[in-house]
């Protein structure tokens, strides 16, 4: 993974890079961006790989159930232990399930995937309701940040229906202004989390903010496992 997130920023900077460069070198720059985005394919290749032969031994779901565990040890919120309880359950099912259509004769397959099929999409609902409850505890205590969030993700729908270059060019203006605020006070967040004794949050992106207040966030692939 760590050689997927080298080259994906290897191919953003190369984007930055072009936009910003001179009829004369951007073919060279160009040139540099091919092979960028052939060596994140690769790299890519490289973690579906991996990531499959995790799932197919069971040790995702069992990394995720340890994670479940050790979130419902540290949290004091009745709604947030509440929820991960139900998550917890939740991923037992899916990595009971697994197990099952690992020893399972051929003819009892279909049946077992169906089942987990069902629990995984339980898994997806219980995964968001954490989600949910999260970012309403984050809101709270961190209004400023998350107001901000709200007004990024709102900008970021605006700029992508807009279709005058004009209206374009001011939502983009707003957008930069807004992005600074929301860095500002999600940096704020974090030193006051860690002066408080709280782990703070290390979220990689221009945001700074745990995933609960990011704006547009969705479930990944792993979540939904």
């Amino acid at each position: 993974m760590k050689v997927q997130l080298k080259a994906a920023k290897k191919v953003a900077a190369l984007k930055k890079a072009l936009k910003a460069a001179p009829p004369a070198k951007k073919a060279a720059i160009k040139a540099k961006l091919v092979k960028a985005k052939a060596a994140l394919k690769k790299a890519t290749k490289a973690v579906k790989k991996v990531t499959a032969k995790l799932r197919a031994g069971g040790k995702i779901i069992k990394a995720r159930i340890a994670a479940i565990k050790a979130k419902l040890a540290k949290t004091t919120n009745p709604f947030k232990k509440a929820a991960l309880k139900k998550q917890l359950k939740a991923a037992k099912k899916v990595a009971a399930l697994k197990k099952a259509l690992k020893a399972a004769p051929p003819a009892q397959k279909a049946a077992i995937k169906a089942k987990l099929a069902k629990a995984k999409a339980k898994l997806a609902k219980a995964t968001y309701k954490v989600q949910k409850v999260t970012a309403k505890i984050s809101a709270k205590k961190y209004p400023t940040a998350a107001k901000l969030a709200k007004k990024v993700a709102f900008l970021k729908k605006q700029l992508a229906s807009a279709y005058s270059p004009a209206k374009k060019a001011a939502i983009r203006a707003k957008l930069a202004v807004a992005k600074k605020q929301l860095k500002k006070a999600a940096a704020k967040a974090v030193a006051k989390a860690s002066s408080n004794g709280k782990p703070a949050y290390a979220v990689p992106g221009p945001t700074y903010l745990p995933p609960a207040l990011r704006p547009g966030s969705t479930l990944t692939a792993r979540q939904t496992d």
